[in-house]
């Protein structure tokens, strides 16, 4: 009996003794059971992104060049398409090299205004951009350079003669710039480009061979030549006629009345003709 009585006096101690604990003991149980929690996860977390970003793709990255014209020669699209990849990593999540391959693209010199590079799958880039217009060669002695409407410099390079039917412009007095996709920095440039745009859609425009800018700095005058050999003196910059002369539409339309005459702007047998006044002079 007396055995009994400790047991049961054992059994009363400790049920007090738990019915007396202080109240913040189960709370601070459960909080150091969240901040374990926490701490394996900001653990075990940054470590699952860093092993999924390592992780080899599913499949070889395809990068697709939006919007890329017919004509961009099949080895440029290629060096376009590496560029891009030995800038992006495998991961999707890398962004910088989203930002490099897009500065990479930009430098190849087809796609000046690139407007983004972005991924739409973890196998597959695309690219976005305004794509360049091969409009002329600027013609210098290590030969004829492609550039494009706002004589900018194309990844084409052709010796004198050999380059694709385009105007050509020579007399250039400033260098060529050093990298693709850069303006040719010369007032010359801007001025026969200009003109060239003027005769791009008429119907006798592959008959003006090679446009003349070496007196444009002396003198401001524009000189063109037909594929016959015929110089013509154009004059002033469109737009920026003096008022002596008269305007590009004047001389344009001469231009236009000899072709419907004769078929040629040249009238097929002239070997110098100045469209600067009222009435054109032909040698």
């Amino acid at each position: 009996m007396a055995r009994s009585r400790t047991k049961s006096d054992s059994a009363e101690r400790l049920a007090s003794g738990s019915a007396g604990a202080p109240g913040w003991v189960i709370p601070a149980a459960w909080c150091t059971g969240l901040v374990a929690t926490a701490m394996g996860l900001a653990i075990w977390v940054p470590r699952l992104l860093e092993r999924t970003s390592e992780r080899s793709l599913p499949a070889p990255i395809r990068v697709v060049l939006g919007g890329a014209p017919d004509w961009l020669p099949a080895d440029e699209r290629l060096a376009m398409q590496r560029a891009v990849l030995r800038s992006v990593a495998s991961s999707p999540f890398d962004r910088d090299g989203l930002i490099e391959a897009r500065e990479a693209v930009r430098r190849c010199g087809w796609m000046p205004d690139v407007s983004q590079v972005r991924r739409t799958d973890v196998d597959e880039v695309v690219v976005e951009g305004a794509w360049a217009i091969p409009f002329a060669l600027v013609c210098d002695a290590q030969g004829e350079h492609l550039v494009d409407t706002r004589g900018r410099l194309l990844p084409r390079q052709y010796p004198a003669g050999k380059g694709p039917r385009l105007m050509r412009i020579t007399g250039a007095s400033s260098p060529r710039p050093t990298a693709f996709g850069d303006a040719w920095q010369a007032p010359e440039v801007t001025a026969a480009l200009r003109m060239a745009a003027l005769m791009a859609d008429r119907p006798w425009r592959r008959q003006v061979a090679t446009v003349d800018m070496s007196a444009f700095g002396r003198d401001g005058t524009i000189r063109f030549s037909t594929e016959t050999g015929c110089a013509v003196v154009w004059g002033c910059e469109p737009g920026k006629e003096t008022a002596s002369e008269v305007p590009a539409s004047q001389k344009l339309a001469v231009l236009q009345h000899a072709f419907d005459r004769t078929g040629r702007i040249d009238a097929g047998q002239s070997t110098s003709i100045d469209l600067r006044g009222d009435f054109t002079l032909v040698d």
